[in-house]
């Protein structure tokens, strides 16, 4: 399924993000050197879609990492690094990836950044000839709100937050907390 092209601009910065359905891959490191082989300009980083509470979420905490790459105090040595740390509420890589790095047989979002808007392109056509490309993967629910509120110790119910904004506003708080 081809998906409507959404490119988003930060700044100078081009951004597509993909969501995607199931992906088969035993060596998800090696999916994402292919990625980021098609080009040399483009950022690729593959995420589980189960720990992304919606596009403006991940969008949101892009722009954390890319205001931090700018100023000069990113949590890791690379912008595709910072965004799963902060995403993962950790500034320790090994546990970013076992909890939100892309994983064999499950739902998984892209996230595609550049200065350079055709290079960005040629990356996200190869993503979506590729792959089930399908953002329903990102919407936020229930399941995804009890998976980010048990990995950030959310004492108290997570419902708590009656609302998907307000809980989203909390939790892009909490990825503005990560440090070295």
């Amino acid at each position: 399924m081809n998906i409507e092209r959404q490119i988003y601009k930060f700044g100078t910065t081009f951004v597509s993000i993909i969501g995607a359905k199931a992906i088969a891959a035993k060596d998800t490191g090696a999916v994402i050197d292919d990625l980021r082989r098609i080009s040399n300009k483009v950022s690729v980083q593959a995420i589980d879609a189960n720990i992304i509470y919606g596009i403006e979420h991940l969008l949101e905490i892009l722009k954390i990492t890319l205001q931090s790459e700018r100023r000069r105090i990113m949590v890791a040595k690379n912008p595709e690094t910072d965004l799963l740390l902060r995403l993962s509420y950790t500034n320790q890589i090994s546990f970013a990836l076992k909890y939100g790095g892309m994983k064999n047989n499950a739902n998984c979002c892209f996230v595609i950044f550049s200065k350079d808007k055709d290079e960005l392109l040629k990356v996200s056509d190869y993503i979506n000839r590729f792959f089930k490309a399908d953002n329903s993967v990102l919407k936020p629910n229930s399941e995804k709100k009890m998976r980010i509120s048990s990995k950030i110790d959310l004492k108290s119910s997570p419902l708590l937050f009656d609302d998907d904004f307000t809980f989203m506003r909390f939790i892009l708080e909490r990825s503005c907390l990560i440090t070295r």
